[in-house]
């Protein structure tokens, strides 16, 4: 019989007084202490956090083109970040916040790599499911069994030779590389790499837990280091490189006709309207925040125009 599969999904709303304010705070602490370097795009860069209002087209994206999904599972920091268009009494919503799974000692977080690494830990969540984040978007209908077949969920066939990325390439390759280390503990004869796609990705619970115990006090520690992105890491996206090494995952084409989009405001967006599944993200490469941002709300509009169960 299949499990319901269910749809996580990680919001910030950076335009909370509290947050901005707890974020300069330990910013600035952890910068005294050396800590952290104000180099560090990964931790401070404005496109981390930096707010486009579609947040609403996710979920309308979701209603349309994935009714198969059982649950959406938002997570936010606290209620300030629950977004004041979302109706919360919707039965197929669940709001989750930080302080609900994240251990106590890493909060408050400021690190997405910390508030994915413990999804695993949110109790009604089911054993299937999908994670997302707000910039990816189901533009057109998703059929579930590119996920998950016979509850087994399916990976990209993404296999690459075994290589540790060059530290100079940055602070998130180097948390890669610290995934490439915890993973080579579970490689038999041959060593691999897994290469990264930025877009919605089939998760198993209960393996994720399992891996979880095998190494709870490295990960704790690894995570403890700083309340941002540090290169001491480890990147969430180790579950899924995990049920492929470990053979709990169904190896297929999961990715085709789907985009990972650099934003900016030369963009066509028209030309991704029969893309099935898109990543438009936000990089320091962006050249005009408001031109952009106009352009892709009214492309989001036009793909979108109704409203959904979950807006009020």
């Amino acid at each position: 019989m299949n499990e319901p599969i269910d749809i996580v999904v990680t919001y910030l709303n950076s335009r909370d007084k509290k947050w901005n304010e707890d974020f300069n705070y330990y910013k600035n602490l952890e910068l005294g202490l050396n800590v952290q370097e104000e180099t560090n795009k990964q931790a401070f860069g404005e496109e981390r956090t930096r707010e486009w209002d579609f947040f609403n087209y996710w979920f309308r994206g979701v209603e349309k083109n994935c009714p198969w999904v059982n649950k959406v599972f938002l997570i936010v920091q606290n209620e300030n970040h629950i977004p004041e268009w979302l109706d919360t009494n919707n039965p197929k919503l669940r709001v989750v916040f930080h302080e609900d799974y994240i251990p106590s000692e890493l909060l408050p977080t400021f690190n997405t790599m910390t508030i994915e690494l413990y999804i695993n830990r949110i109790e009604d969540l089911s054993n299937n499911y999908i994670i997302c984040n707000d910039d990816f978007f189901f533009l057109n209908k998703i059929d579930k069994k590119r996920f998950f077949i016979h509850n087994r969920a399916k990976q990209e066939d993404n296999s690459l030779p075994f290589a540790y990325y060059k530290p100079e390439l940055g602070e998130f390759y180097q948390m890669l590389n610290n995934n490439l280390d915890l993973e080579s503990k579970y490689m038999t004869d041959k060593k691999v790499r897994y290469d990264i796609y930025h877009l919605p990705t089939a998760r198993k619970k209960d393996f994720e837990q399992k891996i979880m115990n095998e190494n709870y006090d490295l990960i704790l520690e690894a995570q403890k280091t700083s309340r941002f992105r540090n290169k001491t890491n480890y990147c969430a996206c180790m579950y899924e490189d995990l049920l492929r090494i470990c053979g709990e995952a169904i190896i297929d084409k999961v990715y085709y006709n789907c985009k990972y989009v650099t934003l900016k405001s030369c963009i066509d967006f028209d030309s991704y309207k029969d893309t099935d599944m898109v990543c438009f993200n936000d990089t320091e490469q962006l050249d005009n925040y408001e031109v952009t941002k106009n352009k892709m709300l009214e492309f989001l509009d036009k793909k979108f125009p109704k409203r959904c169960s979950y807006e009020k």
